[in-house]
């Protein structure tokens, strides 16, 4: 699915990406975690297409094989077989649309049937009134645009989505509802890179883990490598996770 060779971002003289390389496969579940300003919201945007051209790229970036730069097709990979779910989710609403208005765009873009059922069935999953549907985005509470934001993210049903820190601003009640609930909905037909600035979260659900900082992946693995990790920063991130006991990392190291 999507891959990442070596890729390097810099801006003039200043290097913001350094050699960034991963791949994320069918039905993965992919966290990129790490401190504000390491980088990892960078890399979305790359991913994305989204860079300024003031910024100098070298590396590849691929979608089932073929390089996202060049590819043919780009224009319906975003939105449709790639889904985003943007850190300031209010981004994804025009004031002057109704949100049913917003979805009928939405499919008629990626050239599908508008298909109400689906609409309905994950607006209830996600506890939205269909009500909603006639209403205009500065008529929702901040928590209702969040979770329609996720039913626009995943309605069209991507191969991949792509989140981005969007528990930051929710209790941890709420965060951890939204993040099962996207784990069941996605988990078996399509895959995820989800990034935060959370290990605890990302050990808790992903089956792959990259460890961000400065622009580079310092350390990669599943909960049991990282959980052993002799790297200096992990370690400072474990430390910090307070879900993490330190009688699991007792039971790594004396097992390795």
């Amino acid at each position: 699915m999507l891959r990442i060779d070596h890729l390097s971002i810099k801006h003039e003289e200043r290097l913001l990406l350094q050699d960034v390389s991963l791949a994320i496969e069918q039905n993965k579940w992919v966290c990129l975690v790490g401190a504000s300003g390491s980088g990892k919201s960078l890399l979305v945007k790359s991913i994305l297409q989204m860079l300024p051209n003031t910024l100098q790229t070298t590396g590849t970036i691929s979608w089932n094989d073929e390089t996202i730069q060049s590819a043919s097709n780009a224009c319906s990979i975003y939105g449709c077989e790639i889904g985003y779910i943007p850190q300031q989710y209010t981004t994804s609403f025009a004031p002057f649309l109704t949100m049913e208005a917003h979805l009928r765009d939405l499919f008629a873009s990626h050239e599908q049937t508008y298909d109400v059922t689906r609409i309905r069935s994950i607006m209830a999953e996600v506890h939205l009134p269909e009500t909603l549907l006639s209403r205009y985005p500065g008529e929702l509470s901040g928590g209702q645009l969040q979770r329609f934001s996720l039913v626009l993210a995943i309605v069209i049903k991507p191969r991949l989505l792509i989140a981005d820190e969007i528990t930051n601003a929710l209790d941890v009640l709420t965060a951890r509802q939204v993040t099962e609930w996207l784990k069941a909905m996605i988990g078996q037909t399509s895959s995820m890179l989800w990034v935060t600035h959370d290990l605890a979260e990302a050990m808790m659900y992903a089956d792959h883990i990259l460890v961000m900082k400065a622009g580079r992946i310092v350390d990669a693995g599943d909960r049991n490598h990282l959980l052993a990790s002799s790297n200096p920063y992990t370690n400072s991130l474990l430390r910090a996770a307070p879900i993490i006991k330190r009688e699991d990392r007792l039971d790594h190291v004396t097992t390795r």
